[in-house]
Parts: C-alpha cells; structure tokens; sequence
C-alpha cells in the first residue's frame, strides 16, 4: 500500500522491480485490519524477523502499536480475483467470503487461507520513517501452504474502484498471549 507513491519521483524506478504481493494484517482483540503491501522484507535470520512498512494514516498502524502483532499472506496466482475484490473494497472476512481467511495459531491475526504462505510475527520494534512506520517483527510461524506461483504486484495491471482499506473492523476475538508463544 503506497499511499503516496505520486508524489515520489524514484517510483517508476523503484517499480521496475518484480516481487511478491503480501496481505499484512493486525489484531488487538478489539479491531482487525488487513491491506496490501509489498516493503516486506526478511531482515534477521538468528533470531528470524521480518521488516513491514505500514502507512500511519491507515488504522492497523494504530492497532499494531495495541496488539503487538502482525501477520502476512503472500497472495497465489490463482487468488487475483479474489485480491482484486479486496482491493475494491472487500476488506473483512465477511465479504472476502466463507473460507477465506484463517487465524494464526500463535497470534490469532487474520490471514489468508490457501495463500502460497503465511508468517505470524511479534512486534519487536516500530521505526518512525515519516509517513510510514518500519516494523520489526520476530517470526514465530512461517507456514508454506501450496507449492503454486505467487501473484506478482507487476502482474496485477490496473484494477478500477480501488478503496483503500484505511479503517479495520470489530474483531473481538480472545487472542493468544505473547508468554504462550513457544519461541
């Protein structure tokens, strides 16, 4: 989610990368949000951590800083039309549809099912950049769920409607304690 990709003239360039397209999502046991993103990166391998840039402006900046918690899906091929209802507006697991979205095991974040992969992390550290926060997380689960191509963000091509998913939603689920967490 680049929200001010327009203004950035080293965006073309920086566009001309290929990579993954990643749903990041949050919980704090009273409002979820899930948005697209693609400033995901591995960072650490010892312990393992995974490095996230969130947009201040929308609400799961907020509501990382509350839960401390923090989710990814690397999106399949085959879910672009479901990625692009997403990104038209579906942005609950309710209108994504039955059997969409799982919860993580270790974090209780919203995750998409039958993703290529999903990562659950614990918010380490949150890196103010301006108008992004830089989330450090501790990976406590890295799931493989399908052996199939991911969708590439230079792959999508223009999609009309868009809607930002700048608000989450009510998500009143008991979340695991960070103190369970194995790792």
């Amino acid at each position: 989610m680049d929200t001010g990709a327009k203004f950035d003239w080293t965006e073309p360039v920086y566009d001309a990368r290929r990579r993954g397209t990643f749903i990041i999502s949050t919980s704090d046991g009273e409002r979820s949000h899930m948005h697209t993103g693609c400033w995901v990166s591995p960072i650490s391998h010892k312990p393992p951590r995974m490095g996230v840039a969130m947009a201040k402006e929308i609400e799961g900046a907020r509501i990382v800083q509350k839960g401390r918690r923090f989710g990814l899906s690397l999106v399949a091929a085959d879910q672009y039309d479901l990625y692009v209802r997403f990104l038209q507006g579906a942005h609950t697991p309710d209108l994504l549809g039955e059997g969409a979205i799982v919860y993580g095991e270790k974090t209780g974040v919203p995750l998409w099912a039958n993703a290529v992969a999903n990562f659950e992390c614990w918010l380490d550290d949150l890196i103010d950049l301006g108008d992004f926060y830089w989330m450090i997380g501790q990976t406590v689960t890295a799931t493989p769920l399908r052996e199939v191509p991911d969708l590439l963000v230079n792959d999508i091509g223009p999609v009309t409607k868009v809607k930002m998913p700048f608000r989450g939603y009510d998500d009143s689920r008991v979340l695991p304690d960070r103190s369970n967490d194995a790792r």
